[in-house]
């Protein structure tokens, strides 16, 4: 933990010699536009590049959380408010992709079609398809 807050007080300080230094031997590889930042905007890119979070984040997801065919077969009375013996629930229970679709759309992103949108989504059963 050392070197990043060496790296942490050389962008606050401005003392460029050392960050670029400090990146080189922490295998950060820096654009030169990268290079023209300052501030926290360099802190920003640098501590990016050392530990990207998506792949942290990713890793951890696979690690750690459940798959969702043994998720699902205990969290759908969560995710489903219906009778649990109905033929919805179990496909959830299931995770069966030739069940009803039963889907989570958290998120709707316009697209320059009008009327068009990206859907991001969970789907819990069934299969779905571009335009549905």
């Amino acid at each position: 933990m050392q070197p990043i807050l060496q790296l942490s007080n050389a962008i606050m300080n401005e003392n460029f010699d050392k960050v670029w230094k400090m990146c080189e031997t922490l295998n950060i590889k820096l654009t030169t536009e990268e290079k023209d930042k300052r501030g926290k905007h360099l802190f920003k890119t640098c501590f990016q590049k050392w530990l990207n979070a998506a792949d942290a984040l990713l890793e951890m997801i696979v690690n750690k959380l459940p798959s969702p065919v043994k998720a699902q077969a205990y969290r759908a009375a969560y995710l489903y408010e219906g009778p649990e013996d109905d033929e919805a629930c179990k496909a959830i229970k299931a995770c069966d992709h030739k069940g009803p679709l039963m889907a989570f759309i958290s998120k709707m992103v316009p697209t320059n079609d009008k009327g068009r949108f990206y859907a991001f989504g969970r789907v819990f059963s069934g299969t779905i398809g571009s335009g549905q």
